[in-house]
């Protein structure tokens, strides 16, 4: 009987070690380990040749390589294929080299978390603090200390135009709009003004420090950080030889116009290299049981920089030191990158040993960036047969991303990026040309590749903000949505007047072709505001296209001065009609002709100051 029993137990302890077993070599998916590569690759074919140009991909698996594939072409035209040799650019993942540098500091004990970042910098540094509240190393990691968004002096198209970190961060200082720890709003300023915060600490270049505690210590020697590669001529060299693409309409790739872009906030996002080397760091994130992370002293000071610093309204974590947190059926770290033409991602899940990188030499990518992790984590879901999903009706309305310029001419940008958010269904609604479901009470998902979340902040029965990991979205105010309706009902009076009055002195033209007319004096004048209502229009379309080219902030300026002369012409023009007024011996209804050709020049000039178009 005692043999029986031994052996029922025996068979026992047997089964449970074997569904241990296939349960340890299962992603969290579900998928096994045994299939996995496959289902990549299946995975992959959906996209290569497709929306993506070429891309690595990179999965580690209990700090060893799982799996390194190298898909489609670093040059389409001359056929040449990427390989895992192919070296590409990083982006905003480069921020995680940022804060690994700043909690290097912190084990050092040579910064605090919480300590006011002044005291790490210049006396006067920081010019356009708006709020009495301290803004600290976690309200830069966390992306809220409060910073309106810049479009300017980000790329440069040539390396020329690279400057040393200080001088870029005071030609790009943004105002505070907003007391820290408010709102989030993904800031590369902030990003780079913690990597300064390192050379001033560490007394060397941002650059050099990286080099030597990350990249050396890793044996990364197929990645730069330089704004320019100097760091590393071998990197420099092999990123001549892949190009970044987009995809028209017809599927056709072709290379982005602006395929080669200089970060002048280098630390933001300036990283390029190898998918082997950024596998070296992530391993170094998440190292073997009973072995010690080579970047930190202690295991302690790698711990805390990935435990969450910062939750969501609903309780759900956001971000962890910087890396974010994503919503799987594990808990996962991330960070996406996205340059001129280049897209990341890089997730990982320390409790689970795993984690995969992306890389592509396309625009924007998103199946690959956003799928792959989905496919190893798993898809996050949260709703519960008992629960009772709020109403999508109740979120209507206008709201703006945070991530905006506030002040200057290129805030006339957030007038162009107000979304309307309606309803398409109880649990569904559309916004910014995306349409998104609800998975749990006020937590949506959209439901294209991006798979972003966003989660509803009520308050008072109504929306106080919407929040997806890099940035809130809030209502827009009334006085934005009133001017925004005033300048739109502007330029098109303006412009139908500018027709009309084209089409009349054609008209006059052709009917006195053939007699000598004399123009009063007024009439001039007239005639004067019409071709000057043209300067500011032009100006202002040359003056955006310039922007989203790269152009300086510097070399921008004589557009603002341009603006300043159309004033100054409407001004004479006004002083002129009013001192000719009284001798104008014309009917009424010319009169009033007259005054009403003003409208369009003073209604353009209160569009040039609301919208700022003079700096």
């Amino acid at each position: 009987m005692r043999k029986v029993i031994l052996i029922v137990l025996a068979l026992v302890l047997c089964s449970a070690s074997i569904a241990s077993a296939k349960e340890e070599l299962s992603a969290p998916s579900g998928i096994p380990y045994t299939e996995l590569k496959d289902r990549v690759e299946e995975y992959a074919s959906n996209y290569i040749g497709k929306s993506a140009a070429g891309a690595n991909v990179l999965i580690v698996k209990d700090g060893k390589i799982f799996m390194n594939t190298s898909y489609g072409y670093a040059d389409v035209e001359n056929q040449i294929k990427v390989t895992p040799d192919t070296v590409f650019e990083w982006g905003s993942v480069t921020k995680l080299l940022v804060w690994t540098s700043v909690m290097q500091l912190v084990e050092q004990g040579k910064l605090e978390l919480t300590e006011d970042i002044r005291a790490y910098l210049p006396d006067g540094f920081l010019t356009k603090q708006q709020f009495e509240a301290p803004i600290t190393m976690l309200n830069l990691m966390h992306h809220d200390a409060g910073w309106e968004e810049k479009f300017t002096d980000l790329f440069y198209m040539s390396a020329n135009e690279i400057k040393p970190l200080e001088e870029m961060l005071h030609i790009t200082e943004p105002y505070q709009v907003h007391e820290p720890g408010s709102v989030v709003s993904y800031s590369n300023f902030g990003v780079a003004l913690a990597g300064f915060i390192v050379e001033q600490l560490a007394a060397q270049p941002f650059y050099e420090y990286v080099n030597e505690h990350i990249f050396s210590v890793l044996d990364m020697r197929d990645t730069a950080i330089h704004p320019t590669q100097e760091d590393n001529s071998n990197v420099s060299a092999n990123r001549d030889a892949i190009f970044g693409y987009i995809v028209g309409s017809d599927g056709e790739f072709s290379i982005s116009k602006n395929e080669r872009a200089f970060i002048g906030l280098y630390p933001a996002g300036s990283a390029i290299g190898t998918i082997e080397d950024a596998a070296k760091f992530m391993m170094a994130l998440m190292p073997a049981d009973g072995e010690d992370s080579p970047l930190f002293q202690n295991n302690h000071t790698l711990e805390e920089m990935l435990t969450t610093t910062d939750f969501y309204d609903d309780g759900l974590p956001r971000n962890s030191h910087g890396f974010w947190e994503g919503l799987y059926t594990v808990n996962v770290l991330e960070h996406a990158g996205n340059t001129e033409s280049f897209s990341s991602n890089f997730t990982f899940s320390a409790e689970e040993k795993l984690g995969v990188i992306v890389m592509t030499n396309q625009m924007a990518e998103a199946g690959l960036s956003y799928g792959l992790p989905t496919l190893l984590y798993g898809e996050y879901s949260a709703a519960n047969g008992n629960q009772t999903l709020p109403n999508a009706k109740e979120l209507e309305g206008s709201y703006t991303m945070a991530r905006l310029p506030h002040k200057g001419f290129t805030k006339l940008y957030g007038a162009l990026s107000i979304g309307k958010l309606e309803a398409e269904a109880q649990n569904k609604f559309n916004i910014f040309g995306m349409t998104f479901e609800q998975i749990a009470p006020y937590l949506y998902k959209s439901t294209d590749d991006f798979k972003v979340n966003f989660h509803v902040t009520m308050n008072g029965g109504k929306v106080e903000k919407i929040s997806m990991p890099t940035s809130d979205i809030l209502p827009a105010s009334q006085n934005m949505k009133f001017f925004n309706i005033f300048s739109i009902v502007s330029v098109a009076f303006s412009g139908l007047y500018m027709l009309i009055f084209l089409l009349i002195a054609l008209i006059k033209t052709i009917k006195n072709r053939k007699k000598a007319t004399r123009v009063p004096f007024i009439g001039k004048w007239e005639i004067l505001l019409f071709f000057a209502n043209i300067i500011p229009v032009i100006n202002v379309i040359v003056l955006a296209y310039r922007t989203l080219n790269y152009a300086s902030y510097t070399s921008l300026k004589i557009h603002f001065w341009v603006n300043y002369a159309y004033i100054a012409i409407i001004v004479i023009c006004l002083v002129a009609l009013l001192i000719d007024w009284r001798k104008l011996t014309s009917t009424r209804g010319k009169k009033i002709r007259y005054a009403f050709s003003f409208l369009p020049s003073l209604l353009l000039v209160i569009l040039i100051f609301g919208w700022e178009l003079y700096y």
